[in-house]
């Protein structure tokens, strides 16, 4: 048995570990991809307004939209590079959750057409309470879209992580 790690030890090995994997190219890929989220406010890539820009969001603001979508996809970096000894079939892990996180922008372009629609076709008023109802979908297909994507470029880092290290 080795000695035993003093305390704070093992989080430096690990954040060691950590900065290790993001040298790589996937792993700096997976990194950048953290703040996705945020390039789409300058960029406005997918739609993210507010109703008072032509918009679909009513109750949710953006900016709440964009954070929550931050935060998940930093969770889903940090879950995703501590389980990495757990991680088999590396490949066809990031190709579904490639695809995945396709068919939900997909299915939040789709939720958020229909939103814009609801004013036309429900008669709804700014006021109402069914916009909260209608955003949250907006927001959970949105923030799963960015960790998907992330988690996707995680997956292909480990792997070439994992090759240069043998």
């Amino acid at each position: 048995m080795g000695v035993p790690l003093r305390k704070g030890e093992g989080f430096l090995e690990e954040f060691k570990a950590f900065l290790s994997f993001l040298k790589n190219v996937w792993g700096l890929l997976a990194g950048i991809s953290v703040f996705f989220p945020l390039s789409n406010v300058f960029t406005s890539v997918i739609p993210l307004q507010s109703i008072f820009d032509d918009g679909a969001f009513v109750r949710l603001t953006p900016a709440f939209v964009t954070g929550v979508s931050t935060l998940v996809t930093l969770f889903i970096v940090l879950w995703t590079f501590s389980s990495r000894s757990e991680i088999k079939r590396i490949k066809h892990r990031a190709i579904v959750s490639f695809l995945v996180g396709i068919a939900s922008l997909i299915l939040y372009m789709i939720i958020y057409e229909l939103k814009l629609s609801a004013y036309e076709l429900w008669g709804w008023e700014s006021e109402d309470s069914y916009h909260f109802l209608a955003e949250i979908p907006l927001l959970l297909s949105y923030a799963v879209f960015f960790a998907l994507m992330t988690r996707a470029f995680m997956l292909l880092g480990l792997l070439e992580y994992y090759r240069t290290k043998q």
